[in-house]
């Protein structure tokens, strides 16, 4: 595959997997045996099966899910897209109850790609951000004064 297709497979993996759970791009653009890990995931995901319930578990969670790709950079077998997810936390995202708030959080996943599809996905969100806008933890505005 050229770095071109890469290109289009990380950004429909964005896009389309993370930002919509579209179960046929799943199918098509989603590893077997992928790897992925992020900050606010509670432990790495291991394989198709495991990734489609973190997928369905953030899709309760956030029912109007959205992702864009912002940028994405390319070498070899490797993909960096950067990106930003927004919706509305309707459905408990872990031990966090439904908020009812709307979040909007930026981040930067490096994707490997094999055999035209996602192996590997490893990336950094604001996760500070995600959790403030969720009410989880003060804005330094918000923050007690030391005494």
């Amino acid at each position: 595959m050229s770095i071109e297709d890469n290109k289009v497979i990380a950004r429909r993996f964005a896009e389309d997997v993370w930002g919509r759970a579209d179960p046929a791009a799943v199918e098509q653009v989603v590893h077997p045996d992928i790897t992925v890990a992020y900050p606010l995931l509670p432990e790495t995901v291991h394989g198709r099966e495991a990734f489609k319930q973190v997928l369905a578990q953030l899709q309760a969670a956030l029912p109007d899910l959205r992702g864009t790709v912002d940028e994405v950079i390319a070498e070899g077998d490797k993909v960096v897209v950067r990106w930003t997810l927004a919706g509305t936390q309707r459905g408990a995202f872990g031990p966090i109850p439904a908020t009812g708030k709307s979040v909007r959080w930026t981040g930067i996943s490096i994707c490997r790609i094999a055999a035209g599809q996602v192996i590997d996905d490893r990336g950094e969100e604001d996760a500070l951000g995600f959790m403030r806008q969720l009410g989880l933890v003060p804005t330094p505005e918000q923050a007690p004064t030391p005494a």
